[in-house]
């Protein structure tokens, strides 16, 4: 019988390298830590120009299966799991199995689908949206979901000062909340939220980690502790948690979509890249989508693991600081000087592609490949623009996480630049401290910073209305683009954007905006776009791996 998990196991053959040379290449995958959650966990989504919807998230779900336990190697825990307290990946991926939302989007496709909200209805001004929730849904303490539930859960979301709060609490849907003039409860089973302009991407903000549905009776038992006791409506019910090892997680009897294949879901921390691949190995870690990335090939050529071919969902990207290189021609001239094919097979290991849609990656709509020029090599015409600058022999500084993929991408380009005439300086940064450092212009080597954006919405305004948005992080305290004359109306037409129904508008929209971006302003090259590199055991079946490769977590149908 064939395996119909999400992504196809890679068979290709490849020489086999050894666990001690992957661990030279390859440090830690602590890239994503608290910074991730400004940077890398966008919220936004484009919705069909539907007024209604029905129908059920996964409806052939869970089941009856062989028990056991399945164990997730994951980047850190601080054992707490809470959706407005962002921690760690491995923490948000806890809280994804512990709690569900109002809609769901599978990453098998891109559109949302009724979850906890059976139903629901858009008023025809595109303010109002009434929900209906599903009845019967039980919780893990053994109350039923309602309304107050789900007032109680965005309402922390959407008020700083909601005493639930942890200190520190970053609550992803902030900016949702700012659109929202109201939020209400008609009645037991139905939830009223009344925006204040149009915003077609609620429906998959709501999908988003911080959409999840918490236990109100749990909130007001733990309040802002609750993220050490979250209880949610999802497949697995919290079990036990230690900071700096795991969350374990045991199968939810009560699951509306039935009870989960596996017994207990356990979520280990595992930083070192030798030890996740010897553990991927020996059976130790059931499945991850934080292999390391030199250990492509050995790992498909073993026949104890799959290495699955997911959607690239993901963005490498270099930020220039238009207050360190103020002169467009310069800027552009860094942008030129890349090669992305030594990038993509020398640090990615060719787990990915080129940029050839700019910041949109193949896997999302509004992908367009009019705007591979963007992102196109030419060292010729970069040594021009540096000559015509007068900015030959000027130094350029350059800073990269020293973990992961960045180390190698940072080495080429420093090269690259060197080769069109710039003096570079580089510095490598603990992952702990880079976000400190990205968010510092002050930094010495802010210049030029090279990042990643993981998505989990699929959507161009999670990653062209995140970083072209002149009031965003990326457009300000990272790249300096809201000094710039101009770049305030980027907000206006991403608006815009985002909120067309006609998909063929949309993309056109969203090619013009990125367009003069880049001609007008270049403070994004782009690098590449890549997948999280997902591998499992042979014997696991069942795992919504296209998910996974974007760090969202859906085992209810997965076996081992």
């Amino acid at each position: 019988m064939p395996d119909h998990t999400s992504g196809s196991p890679s068979t290709a053959a490849a020489t086999p390298s050894s666990v001690s040379a992957i661990a030279s290449r390859d440090v830690s995958r602590r890239t994503m830590l608290r910074g991730a959650g400004l940077l890398g966990v966008g919220v936004g989504f484009g919705l069909p120009a539907l007024l209604t919807a029905c129908g059920a998230a996964a409806q052939d779900g869970g089941g009856s299966g062989k028990g056991g336990t399945l164990t997730l190697a994951i980047d850190a825990t601080s054992a707490v799991n809470d959706p407005a307290f962002y921690t760690s990946l491995g923490d948000w991926m806890a809280v994804d199995c512990i709690c569900r939302g109002l809609t769901f989007i599978s990453f098998e496709t891109n559109e949302p689908t009724p979850d906890l909200a059976e139903k629901w209805t858009v008023s025809d001004d595109k303010l109002t949206y009434t929900f209906t929730l599903r009845t019967g849904v039980k919780f893990h303490d053994g109350t039923t979901l309602s309304s107050a539930d789900v007032l109680a859960s965005l309402g922390r979301q959407f008020d700083p000062d909601d005493k639930t709060l942890p200190k520190g609490a970053t609550r992803p849907l902030s900016s949702m909340g700012a659109n929202v003039a109201s939020l209400t409860a008609p009645d037991d089973m139905t939830v009223k939220m009344v925006l204040k302009k149009p915003d077609r991407t609620v429906l998959g903000k709501l999908s988003d980690i911080g959409g999840r549905i918490i236990s109100k009776a749990a909130l007001d038992k733990y309040g802002a502790d609750i993220g050490k006791h979250l209880v949610g409506t999802g497949p697995f019910a919290f079990s036990a948690a230690t900071s700096g090892q795991s969350v374990t997680l045991k199968a939810f009897d009560g699951f509306r979509l039935g009870k989960p294949p596996i017994d207990r879901l356990v979520l280990r921390q595992v930083q070192d890249p030798s030890t996740i691949v010897s553990s991927l190995l020996s059976g130790d870690v059931s499945a991850t989508q934080f292999a390391p990335y030199s250990a492509v090939s050995q790992l498909r050529k073993d026949s104890a693991v799959k290495v699955y071919d997911t959607p690239h969902n993901a963005d490498a990207i270099m930020m220039i600081d238009a207050r360190r290189v103020p002169e467009l021609k310069v800027r552009k001239a860094i942008n030129l000087a890349i090669n992305r094919k030594a990038i993509l097979a020398q640090a990615f290991y060719g787990v990915g592609a080129e940029p050839q849609g700019y910041a949109i990656p193949p896997a999302q709509s509004g992908y367009d490949t009019a705007l591979a020029d963007l992102s196109t090599q030419d060292t010729a015409q970069a040594k021009r623009l540096v000559e015509e600058a007068g900015a030959k022999g000027r130094t350029i500084r350059l800073m990269a996480a020293s973990d992961s993929w960045h180390p190698k991408a940072a080495q080429i380009i420093a090269q690259n630049l060197t080769d069109v005439g710039f003096k570079v300086a580089t510095t490598s940064v603990d992952p702990a401290t880079y976000f400190s450092r990205l968010l510092d212009g002050k930094d010495d080597y802010h210049d030029l910073m090279i990042w990643e954006r993981n998505t989990y919405v699929p959507d161009p305004d999670d990653m062209v209305g995140a970083m072209a948005s002149p009031t965003s992080i990326y457009g300000s305290k990272l790249s300096g683009m809201d000094t710039l004359k101009g770049a305030a109306s980027l907000a206006d037409d991403l608006y815009t954007a985002k909120n067309l129904t006609d998909t063929k508008k949309r993309t056109a929209a969203y090619t013009k905006i990125q367009r003069r971006w880049a001609e007008e302003y270049m403070v994004l090259s782009m690098l590449a776009c890549f997948s999280n590199l997902v591998v499992s055991g042979a014997d696991v079946k069942g795992m919504n791996t296209d998910a996974l490769a974007n760090h969202r977590c859906y085992m209810e149908k997965a076996s081992v």
